[in-house]
């Protein structure tokens, strides 16, 4: 019997990565029940492979490529050849990145079947990825959680508009930028927050009375708190499957979210604020105008985060798990 599970990861492990948080918050999750036989590594490569007994590994998103003859289970948050595949879509036949983007799908395809193939089990971070995997090895559900007593709801009376980042080139915050740009025009009234590093050209783009960029901060729940609503516009194609730690997050704050249905598919519910066009978003956030709108979809929200998205709950399927393969 093996004494310990090994949990890898090519990410640094600051709190700030949103791809490092799942293995953080599962971390912190296996240590209050009480499961401490197990070691984390992160920025994790093949220097490192050899570091590596013969635990049972847990393996962050696409690190399971660099085992050999290790026993492991697959921590799939997002399908890359998905998201690459979508990626696709938002440029023209004649642009390098469309071509590039299609090579890299068939890669992370390939790649991705591998490694689920080869592993153990696959714990999936929504319900999309589990419909996707399900077919190719043995998978369990494991959403994206929070632990729900660390967050006060918003004392933010007024209607004021957070943006979650990092808005950088590449991130898929980036290409709501059209999006944001219309609302920020169409509710002078109106603040709005951005939260998070910020490319130039993008803040450039959005230099308004009405608009406030924090840069990347300490106290992020805080800052985050002293708004009302969480935007987070994405375009059709900026599809990453995985429910997003900031809509989370937020919703934890008892806080509204209005977003596009594609930045919706792991968050399924009914109290999200939904909206396909410019137009439909802007219908959205009149709606929320009302703090009594608000303050209901934000207790709805809260309570869905207590049954669905709580680390003391999603982490016991965890340990089921350890226990069975390790």
């Amino acid at each position: 019997k093996m004494n310990k599970v090994s949990m890898i990861t090519e990410r640094k492990i600051d709190g700030f990565d949103a791809s490092g948080n799942r293995a953080e918050w599962e971390l912190n999750a296996l240590k209050q029940n009480n499961f401490t036989d197990i070691e984390l590594i992160d920025e994790f490569n093949e220097n490192k492979v050899s570091k590596l007994s013969n635990n049972l590994i847990h393996a962050q998103q696409l690190s399971g490529r660099l085992l050999k003859n290790h026993r492991y289970i697959v921590d799939a948050h997002g399908l890359e050849f998905v998201f690459s595949s979508h990626m696709v879509r938002g440029y023209s036949y004649y642009s390098w990145r469309k071509w590039a983007f299609l090579a890299k799908s068939y890669h992370y395809k390939k790649l991705e079947t591998k490694i689920f193939k080869n592993s153990k089990h696959i714990i999936c971070a929504g319900e999309n990825i589990l419909d996707k995997v399900k077919n190719i090895q043995s998978s369990t559900l494991v959403r994206n959680a929070v632990f729900p007593e660390n967050y006060i709801p918003t004392q933010c009376k007024k209607l004021k508009i957070a943006l979650v980042g990092p808005f950088l080139p590449g991130k898929l915050n980036y290409y709501g930028f059209g999006m944001i740009q219309f609302l920020v025009k169409k509710f002078p009234e109106i603040e709005f927050v951005f939260i998070g590093p910020t490319n130039k050209t993008f803040s450039d783009g959005l230099q308004f009375k009405n608009t406030t960029f924090t840069g990347q901060v300490d106290n992020y729940i805080d800052t985050l708190r002293t708004c009302s609503v969480l935007l987070a516009p994405y375009p059709e194609y900026a599809c990453y499957l995985g429910s997003k730690t900031k809509f989370i997050e937020a919703a934890a704050c008892q806080m509204p979210i209005v977003t596009t249905p594609i930045g919706n598919l792991d968050f399924q519910n009914d109290y999200v604020c939904l909206g396909k066009t410019n137009n439909d978003l802007v219908k959205q956030i009149d709606y929320l105008k009302d703090e009594n709108v608000r303050d209901d979809l934000g207790k709805k929200l809260k309570n869905e985060i207590l049954k669905n998205y709580n680390a003391n709950i999603e982490i016991k399927k965890v340990i089921k798990l350890y226990n069975e393969l390790m």
